[in-house]
C-alpha cells in the first residue's frame, strides 16, 4: 500500500492509467521498427509488419498489467521488459510500471531507481512524481520527497493536495517553520478549513510561538466545534506566556458556560497554586465543593489528583489540606473522605491518627482491601510488627482478592518486618506469576521491592538486573531510576548512566531527600563537586536525621575544603550515630 491507501484501489487505478497510455506506446514502437524487407518491397507490405509487430507489443504490455493484476509482480516485470520501445514517454511508462511492481514485491530499492527513471524521462508526470516521492518517503529519503513535492507544488501552486503533502513531507524532514510556512498559504487559500488551522497550531505550539498560537486557537475556539476543549487550551497557552489574567477570566468563562467541565475547575485551581494565592484559592475551592452541578465522586476525584500532586510538588501540600478540610466539612463520615484523610495523615508520619481514620473506614467497609493495604502501612510505620501481619491475614480471607496482591502485601511486610529472606521467597513468587493475576501495577510494587530484597542481602547485581527489568517495562519508573543509579555510584560504575537516571528522579520529585541525596552521590563520585553541594544540602534540610545523607554532605566539605562547616558536620554526624 502507499501512502494509507487500498493496494487493489491503487492497482485499479494505475492499470486504468497504463491503458490510457497504451496508444502511445504502440505508436512509439511503430517509430521504432526497421523495415525486413528491402526497398523496393512495397510500402503496405512494411506497414503491414510494422502494424503486426505494434500489435503483438501492445499485447504483450496488456498481458503484463493483467499479471500485475493478478497479483504475479515478477511475472508483470520480466513483461514490461519484454517489450522494445524507444521514445522518453513510452520508456516513462514502462519504468512506471515497473516501479509499481518492485513497490508492491516490497523491492524498495529497485522501485526507487524506476521512479527515478519514470520522473527524468516525463519530468512534469504528476503522476510518476508522486510515486517517486512516495517511494523516496518510504526510504526515509525526506529531503528528496520535499524536493519532489515542491517540483508537484510548483506546476501546480494553487494544489492544496500538493502543498498539503509538501507540509506533511517537511515534518518529516525535521523542517517545523517550513511546515507552517506553508501551512499558513493552505489557510490563506481557504481560510474556512479548521484542520488545517488545527496544523499550524500545532506547529506554532512546538516552534514555542505562543502569541501566535493564541490567536488561531481563539479562531478555531469561534468556528471548532469542541468549544470547552479548545478554549481550556487557549487558558493554558495564557498560562504558559504569563497571562494569568487572561487564563484566568478564560478559565472562569468555561465554568460559567458550564459548571460540569471539572477540568476546567481544575486548570483554574492550579492557576491559584502556581500563583500562591490562597485566597483565590480558598474562594474557588468553596464554589466547586458547593456547586450542585458536580457530583461527589467528581469532587473526590479532584482532590484524590491533588494527593497525587502533593506526592511530587511541595506546592501543592497545604492547598490539598485545604482540599481535604473543605470536603470533610461537607461530606462527613464519607468513606472516600476519611481513607484520603488517613493517607494524609500517613505520609506526614502522624500514623496513629491515620490508623484512626482507616478503622473507621473499615467499620463501614469491611472488605475494603486498600484500606488494610493502608493500614498495614501505618502499622508498619509504628514498628508494630504483629498489628501488620494480623492485617495481611485479614486480607487473606477476602474471596474477591488475587493471589498476586496478597503475595506482593505479605512480602513486603514482611520486607518492612526485617524478614528479608523470607519477603524475597514469597516476591519471587509474585513476579513469577502469569495470566490474569499478573497485573502491572503489582508486579512493579513486587519487582520493586524485590530489588532491595536482593540488595539487603548483598546480591547487587540481582538487585540491578531486577531494576532493568523494571525500566523496561516503566522507563519512567523514578524509584527504579533511583535506586539503579545509587548503586551504579556505589559500584563507581557506568556514572554518566547513573547521573542520567538521577537527574530524571530528582526532575519527577524535586523535593525528595533520597532521590537528591543520590544525585548529589553520583555527582561527587563523578567529581562534581561543587554541583554535588548544593543537592546534598538541600537533601539534608528535607531530612535532618537521615545519617548517610549527612556523611555524605561531610565527604563533600572535606573535598571542598570547606574545615569550619566540615566541623560542624562531622559533630552532627557522631550525634545521628550515636542515635
Amino acid at each position: 500500500m502507499i501512502n494509507g491507501c487500498n493496494g487493489h484501489v491503487m492497482r485499479f487505478r494505475f492499470l486504468r492509467y497504463m491503458f490510457s497510455l497504451l496508444p502511445v506506446i504502440a505508436f512509439s514502437f511503430l517509430s521504432s521498427c526497421t523495415p525486413r524487407f528491402a526497398a523496393s518491397h512495397e510500402v503496405s507490405v512494411s506497414a503491414t509488419v510494422q502494424d503486426s509487430s505494434a500489435e503483438k507489443a501492445k499485447n504483450r504490455f496488456i498481458a503484463a498489467l493483467l499479471l500485475a493484476e493478478k497479483g504475479d509482480f515478477w511475472g508483470a516485470i520480466d513483461g514490461y521488459r519484454s517489450v522494445q520501445l524507444r521514445g522518453s514517454f513510452a520508456e516513462a511508462a514502462r519504468n512506471h510500471a515497473i516501479s509499481a511492481s518492485f513497490l508492491e514485491l516490497g523491492v524498495i530499492d529497485s522501485a526507487r531507481v524506476y521512479a527515478e527513471k519514470a520522473a527524468a524521462g516525463e519530468p512534469e508526470n504528476r503522476y510518476y512524481l508522486r510515486m517517486l516521492a512516495a517511494v523516496a518517503h518510504l526510504m526515509k529519503d525526506y529531503p528528496r520527497a520535499v524536493d519532489i513535492y515542491r517540483q508537484l507544488v510548483q506546476l501546480e501552486p494553487q494544489n492544496t493536495d500538493y502543498l498539503t503533502l509538501l507540509a506533511l513531507e517537511h515534518i518529516a524532514a525535521g523542517n517545523p517553520e517550513q511546515a507552517l510556512g506553508i501551512f499558513q498559504r493552505l489557510l490563506a487559500l481557504d481560510p474556512s478549513n479548521n484542520s488545517t488551522r488545527s496544523q499550524v497550531f500545532l506547529l506554532e505550539i512546538k516552534l514555542k510561538h505562543y502569541q501566535n498560537a493564541i490567536e488561531t486557537l481563539s479562531a478555531l475556539v469561534e468556528e471548532g466545534e469542541e468549544k470547552e476543549r479548545l478554549k481550556l487550551t487557549l487558558g493554558e497557552l495564557y498560562v504558559e506566556t504569563g497571562q494569568k489574567d487572561l487564563a484566568s477570566k478564560t478559565f472562569r468563562e468555561i465554568i460559567a458556560a458550564n459548571p460540569r467541565f471539572v477540568p476546567a475547575w481544575l486548570a483554574l485551581l492550579e492557576l491559584s497554586v502556581k500563583s500562591g494565592d490562597r485566597g483565590t484559592f480558598q474562594l474557588d475551592l468553596d464554589a466547586f465543593y458547593d456547586t450542585s452541578a458536580l457530583k461527589f465522586d467528581q469532587k473526590i476525584t479532584l482532590a484524590e489528583l491533588f494527593y497525587v500532586r502533593s506526592a511530587r510538588d511541595s506546592a501543592y501540600a497545604d492547598p490539598f489540606r485545604g482540599m481535604i478540610t473543605a470536603i470533610d466539612k461537607r461530606h462527613p463520615g464519607e468513606p472516600k473522605v476519611m481513607l484520603l484523610k488517613g493517607r494524609l495523615y500517613l505520609r506526614e508520619k502522624r500514623s496513629f491518627e491515620a490508623v484512626a481514620e482507616f478503622r473507621a473506614v473499615l467499620k463501614k467497609e469491611p472488605s475494603n482491601v486498600e484500606v488494610r493495604e493502608e493500614l498495614v502501612s501505618a502499622y508498619l510505620m509504628q514498628k508494630e510488627y504483629a498489628k501488620a501481619a494480623y492485617e495481611v491475614e485479614q486480607v487473606k480471607k477476602l474471596p474477591s482478592v488475587s493471589r498476586m496482591r496478597v503475595l506482593v502485601l505479605d512480602g513486603y511486610t514482611a520486607f518492612q518486618s526485617g524478614n528479608t529472606r523470607k519477603a524475597a521467597l514469597l516476591l519471587e513468587k509474585a513476579v513469577k506469576l502469569r495470566g490474569e493475576e499478573k497485573e502491572r501495577w503489582l508486579y512493579l510494587q513486587a519487582a520493586s521491592t524485590l530489588a532491595m530484597c536482593y540488595d539487603k542481602l548483598g546480591n547487587a547485581e540481582r538487585s540491578m538486573a531486577m531494576y532493568r527489568d523494571i525500566l523496561l517495562l516503566d522507563p519512567a519508573n523514578v524509584l527504579a531510576l533511583n535506586n539503579y543509579a545509587y548503586l551504579l555510584a556505589l559500584q563507581g560504575r557506568d556514572l554518566d548512566t547513573a547521573k542520567k537516571m538521577a537527574l530524571q528522579a530528582v526532575g519527577n520529585e524535586p523535593d525528595n531527600p533520597v532521590y537528591l541525596d543520590t544525585l548529589g552521590w553520583v555527582l561527587y563520585k563523578l567529581g562534581e563537586f561543587t554541583d554535588a553541594l548544593g543537592y546534598l544540602e538541600k537533601a539534608v534540610l528535607l531530612a535532618p536525621g537521615e545519617v548517610e545523607i549527612a556523611e555524605h554532605l561531610l565527604d563533600v566539605y572535606e573535598r571542598l575544603g570547606f574545615e569550619e562547616k566540615a566541623v560542624f558536620q562531622r559533630e552532627k554526624v557522631k550525634r545521628l550515630r550515636g542515635k
